[in-house]
């Protein structure tokens, strides 16, 4: 899998999985300050898991390590899911960034999907 780009920066899945966790910073400026070592920090984590996960699976050899990576990084992408569901639930997010976030990560995970299955081969 590494053959067909030049970089981790050139697979679609990491660069759509960058731009949500650009979205995610710009959407935790807008939490509440008490929220800052618990929502915030925790979906921070696990949005910046997605993206270096992927760019970690990148730098492995084999394909079942890379496919371990991938597997982290959409777990991580469930786990952030799982945490703009609580922002939204808490009015720190509205209803249609927050299903507009989810549709991002669902793409993540089934382009991870893809990934993992074509490596499992």
């Amino acid at each position: 899998m590494v053959g067909k780009y030049n970089d981790f920066r050139d697979m679609r899945v990491w660069q759509n999985a960058f731009s949500l966790l650009c979205e995610v910073y710009k959407l935790i400026k807008l939490f509440p300050k008490d929220e800052l070592f618990c929502l915030t920090d925790q979906i921070k984590r696990a949005s910046n898991s997605v993206v270096h996960n992927i760019a970690e699976g990148y730098g492995r050899f084999e394909s079942k390590d890379k496919t371990r990576f991938y597997k982290i990084a959409k777990g991580s992408a469930f786990e952030t899911i799982s945490q703009i569901l609580v922002a939204n639930s808490q009015n720190y997010v509205s209803t249609d960034i927050s299903e507009r976030m989810i549709m991002g990560y669902k793409n993540v995970i089934d382009e991870l999907i893809a990934l993992i299955v074509s490596l499992e081969k």
